[in-house]
Parts: C-alpha cells; structure tokens; sequence
C-alpha cells in the first residue's frame, strides 16, 4: 500500500484506557498502530451486521401493549402434565450442619 492509499485516524485514551490498551495489543502480540487498525475494524464489522429493525430487536415492542397479562403467573402445582402430585414417602432427610457455625 502506498501512502496515498492510507488515511491516519487519531484518537485519546485516558491513561489507564491506555494502559489497558497497550497491555491487550503485547498479549496479542501486535503493535498499538495494528491493534488499533484491528480493533476500529472489528468494530465497524460488528455495527454494520447489527440491524436495529432486526425482529430480535423489537420484539419486547411488538409485546408490550395488550398482547400479555398484568400478571403472568404459572402454577405448576395446577398444571398435570408438568407435575405428578406428590403425596410425601418414607424417606427422610436432614440438613447438613453448618461449618460456619462451630463453637
């Protein structure tokens, strides 16, 4: 790429964005200018296949109004085919001391 291809783009951190920065781009093994190119690229990619019209997005729109109950209670205990009444058996069980309570 010659140099007539290339824009500069110039940005300020506070210092300990910076420092982060700089921190992320050694573990990744690249320059500040490389992380920097990464980092504004991936960022353009992610906004651009966000679409706000995507349905996923206005759903809970679509939802509010009428469309629910005021209270959107389940009772499973009324529900037969989600739970077999229990009528209690023989077995026992007892609750584990606490070790946080020793004297």
């Amino acid at each position: 790429m010659s140099s007539n291809d290339t824009k500069h783009v110039q940005t300020e951190l506070r210092e300990d964005e910076y420092e982060r920065f700089r921190e992320f781009a050694r573990e990744q093994g690249l320059s500040l200018k490389e992380a920097g190119q990464k980092a504004l690229l991936e960022w353009i990619e992610r906004q651009q296949r966000a679409d706000p019209n995507d349905r996923a997005f206005t759903v809970l729109d679509e939802l509010e109004g009428d469309s629910l109950p005021d209270t959107a209670d389940t009772d499973a205990r009324n529900e037969a085919d989600l739970v077999e009444e229990w009528h209690g058996s023989d077995e026992t069980f007892t609750l584990a001391d606490d070790p946080s309570a020793k004297s």
